[in-house]
């Protein structure tokens, strides 16, 4: 039988109320009364039920991962943060709690008011983003994954998505391309204000504009039709493109074999992509690299830091990495 407080009384020698006390830490208790019920509780192997311990340390244990979850068989591309925030959370001593609501305010608004949470990690940060806001109003520790047109004093973790694009760019112009297509995320990512999908586009657009080569984009839909239509809009608005920055995992296979089949093979690619989706193209195309679970892992850690009141940078940003093949 699980073990009872009425069990821990009688083998510190001490009443059930005591126990209580030294647990809630609602009153003053002698140290050595504490150290013989701690004694007691650590040799009967007793667990204290999760609420009594959250009373006397104020903490949960539990931080929330805000992320609303792209539905269908496309939320491959999210679970590597997922699995990543969940290791990083463990390894801390950290249980993570999923908030999925795709307005993600109330779930937020619910879990830290009802002191479910002890912080929050926000993901699917848009540039205007009403949830960083609101974790500033309700000072809850909280870290940004993404960086929002305002942070509202909130720190952020996220991969330099601005450097990104300029990299992938002015890597396809120093090959010597002045044509140059950016084929880009979901129309919706771009629609909600997505801050990464945003700032990718815009930095490889900036780049090749300043550079003095002709730039034009276009969102893809992440199916086979969408990949079609995609390609087929952007080279009949440029049909001079040579090269091709590529901002979408899914899309990412079927490009090079969409344009073998309009006659355009030797167009140059540039993908913006985690090494793995690379690594699985038949055909090996030059990437920068998004490093997905040290991302996930940096904001962890972060957030435990604040909990733990260590003093933590409020920025920490990624740089890019080109990788030739």
């Amino acid at each position: 039988m699980a073990v009872t407080i009425a069990d821990v009384a009688r083998h510190a020698g001490v009443s059930r109320s005591t126990v209580s006390y030294v647990l809630s830490g609602n009153r003053s208790i002698s140290p050595e009364t504490i150290a013989r019920v701690e004694a007691s509780i650590a040799e009967l192997q007793f667990r204290p039920h999760a609420g009594a311990r959250s009373i006397r340390t104020r903490r949960t244990g539990v931080i929330a991962m805000a992320l609303p979850l792209v539905h269908g068989p496309h939320n491959q591309v999210q679970m590597p943060y997922v699995w990543a925030a969940l290791t990083a959370a463990q390894e801390a001593g950290l249980k993570l709690l999923m908030l999925t609501d795709d307005d993600g305010t109330s779930a937020i608004r619910d879990a830290v008011g009802t002191a479910l949470v002890d912080g929050v990690m926000l993901m699917e940060v848009q540039q205007k983003d009403p949830r960083a806001k609101l974790l500033r109003t309700l000072q809850c520790p909280a870290v940004l994954v993404g960086t929002p047109d305002n942070p509202y004093g909130l720190p952020y973790v996220d991969f330099d998505f601005v450097a990104c694009g300029r990299v992938a760019a002015e890597h396809l112009v120093e090959r010597g391309h002045t044509h140059v297509g950016f084929l880009g995320q979901h129309p919706e990512t771009y629609r909600r204000g997505a801050a990464y999908a945003a700032h990718a586009r815009d930095g490889a657009l900036d780049a090749l504009r300043e550079q003095g080569a002709a730039a034009t984009w276009t969102p893809c839909l992440p199916s086979a039709g969408g990949v079609v239509d995609a390609l087929g809009e952007l080279l009949e608005r440029d049909p001079d493109i040579t090269a091709m920055v590529v901002y979408n995992e899914w899309a990412l296979p079927l490009v090079a074999d969409r344009l073998a089949g309009l006659g355009r093979p030797d167009v140059d690619i540039v993908a913006i992509c985690p090494d793995d989706a690379a690594d699985r193209l038949t055909t090996p195309v030059t990437a920068v690299s998004l490093p997905v679970e040290e991302l996930a892992r940096t904001a962890v850690q972060r957030l435990a830091g604040l909990l733990n009141n260590e003093v933590q940078p409020s920025v920490t940003m990624l740089a890019p990495l080109l990788k030739v093949r």
